[in-house]
């Protein structure tokens, strides 16, 4: 297989947004397509345009406003109506509108779907795949059919499976894509059937596999072993129900375990990096467990296995995390834990080498930290903030005497409501009262805080918030549970980003220490000395 190249198809932003919890805004999904491209695969499904408005916004923003380096663009549609043309059928139509350059069609191949779902006979399902595949390849675009319930059917009756992808590609589908929609495939299963149909077509073959049966990526790949050269999946296994193929484990097995070019540039070297930014912007906790890219894919505990992993780590990690963007941890002992602390110092800039009583105090202090619920895994910026603490480097922007924070409402009357903030402190040299109004308490927290300080450090109009989300850490204690605040915060002139973290028994006062910590964080790296 080492010379064999796959086409990587991420449906991120359309199949895998269908997970339970999961709202991706157009925002959201503006943010997480070019962290696809970065990653390097070869099309991002970008969703329904026409039959979901939010999709029909998203894809107009892209065509204006997002340019790829690797990957093409995809729109994900229908067969024309039963009784309709292709021509004629307005959700065909808004495929073309998108201007994605290639259009995905989700096609029954199981003729009890054909019958019983549709309710369309045998034969007009064959015409409803052929007739829009030929137009839309007519009207000059790329056409992929996802043969839905594809396995499913085979096994049912696989003559009529395998003929609905043959008039696919009788139309010109260039990529016949096999899903296992219902997740329940082995893959000995996989296998088979695929080499099968490999026999029984010439275009190239795609596999959609989801994980119901626990064998999403097993069966990807066993797929691509037995011909296909095309697959789909969700960066963090995202998806309904189970989940879809996780993407990120999927093409590292590819390319670091058969030697599959499945990726463009150095982005599984990115990968950590890029799938746990995908997981703040989805608001859903990073699986540590997760193949290659969780936290715990490379952690160790000390005992037997400590002395060896100082001697040889690869003896007990079966390749170099390195490869994926993640790191090597020991989860108890005391050297480890220092390398980490030293390494990340380093790469925050700060020569940590030979501190050895520094390093300790950190170690422990990050120890304490997370088992209170924080977490600088997303959080670069608190973490330097609490190392140049343990350095007395720490300067003094401001000194908060108090804060509050009143809430009213009237009941039955949301639009009844108005939130306002008041904060006493001294900064410049003055005792300074400000008052804050909000569309909540946080931004009456953030609007007061703010105007109090830009008196004395006008640089912090340029930092932008633009992100906030809240995670409940202990749900059983319900509403007395610990709260975990994360912060995205921009520097509107260079661009830089940095990311906060607060945790507290409620979300103000963790959000109090993740804003105040974003400024704090931002005067530093702006070269301003308090004043």
């Amino acid at each position: 297989m080492t010379d064999l190249a796959v086409e990587v198809y991420d449906t991120t932003l359309r199949d895998g947004a269908q997970q339970e919890g999961m709202n991706l805004s157009v925002a959201d999904k503006m943010a997480i397509a070019p962290l696809l491209d970065e990653l390097g695969v070869g099309i991002i499904e970008g969703g329904w345009p026409g039959a979901v408005p939010k999709d029909t916004e998203f894809f107009a923003l892209v065509a204006k406003e997002l340019s790829f380096r690797n990957a093409q663009f995809a729109a994900f549609g229908m067969t024309r109506r039963a009784g309709s043309t292709a021509a004629a059928d307005p959700q065909v139509r808004a495929l073309l509108d998108s201007e994605a350059p290639i259009i995905t069609l989700v096609a029954k191949s199981d003729i009890r779907h054909a019958e019983r779902a549709l309710r369309v006979p045998p034969e007009e399902n064959l015409r409803m795949i052929e007739e829009t595949v030929a137009f839309l390849v007519g009207e000059g675009r790329r056409v992929v059919l996802d043969a839905e319930h594809f396995f499913d059917g085979y096994r049912y009756d696989a003559d009529y499976s395998v003929k609905a992808l043959q008039v696919a590609e009788a139309a010109g589908a260039s990529t016949l894509v096999l899903c296992d929609t219902n997740g329940g495939m082995l893959p000995d299963d996989v296998s088979a059937i695929v080499a099968d149909v490999r026999a029984r077509t010439s275009s190239q073959l795609g596999m959609h596999a989801h994980n119901d049966s626990g064998c999403a990526v097993a069966n990807s790949m066993a797929a691509v072993a037995a011909g296909a050269t095309h697959v789909q999946g969700c960066v963090n296994g995202y998806g309904e129900r189970t989940g879809n193929a996780d993407l990120v484990a999927v093409v590292a097995n590819l390319e670091l375990k058969r030697g599959v070019s499945a990726l463009a540039g150095d982005g599984l070297a990115e990968s950590t990096r890029i799938a746990h930014a995908i997981s703040e912007i989805t608001n859903i906790a990073p699986f540590a467990r997760q193949p290659y890219v969780g936290a715990s894919a490379f952690a160790h505990k000390a005992g037997l296995h400590a002395s060896a992993i100082r001697v040889d780590p690869d003896l007990y990690q079966h390749l170099d995390p390195a490869l994926v963007g993640n790191d090597m941890r020991m989860l108890v002992s005391d050297m480890a834990g220092r390398a980490s602390i030293e390494l990340k110092g380093k790469e925050l800039g700060f020569d940590l080498a030979g501190q050895n009583e520094l390093l300790g105090r950190v170690t422990e202090r990050v120890k304490h930290a997370e088992a209170a619920g924080y977490t600088f895994d997303a959080a670069d910026a608190s973490f330097d903030l609490l190392l140049r603490s343990e350095m007395g480097a720490m300067p003094t922007f401001w000194d908060t005497e108090t804060w509050r924070v009143r809430v009213s409402s009237k009941p039955g009357d949301p639009t009844d409501a108005d939130a306002e903030a008041v904060i006493k402190l001294r900064a410049g040299g003055e005792r300074i009262v400000e008052v804050g109004e909000g569309n909540g308490p946080v931004n009456a927290l953030d609007h007061a805080l703010r105007d109090a300080l830009c008196g004395a450090y006008p640089e912090i109009e340029e930092f932008e918030l633009t992100d906030f989300k809240v995670r409940i850490m202990e749900a059983s204690h319900g509403t007395d549970a610990v709260t975990r605040v994360l912060i995205t915060t921009v520097h509107r002139e260079t661009g830089e980003l940095w990311r906060t973290v607060g945790v507290g028994p409620n979300v103000i006062e963790a959000s109090w220490e993740a804003l105040s910590d974003s400024l704090v964080y931002g005067l530093l790296k702006a070269g301003v000395a308090p004043r």
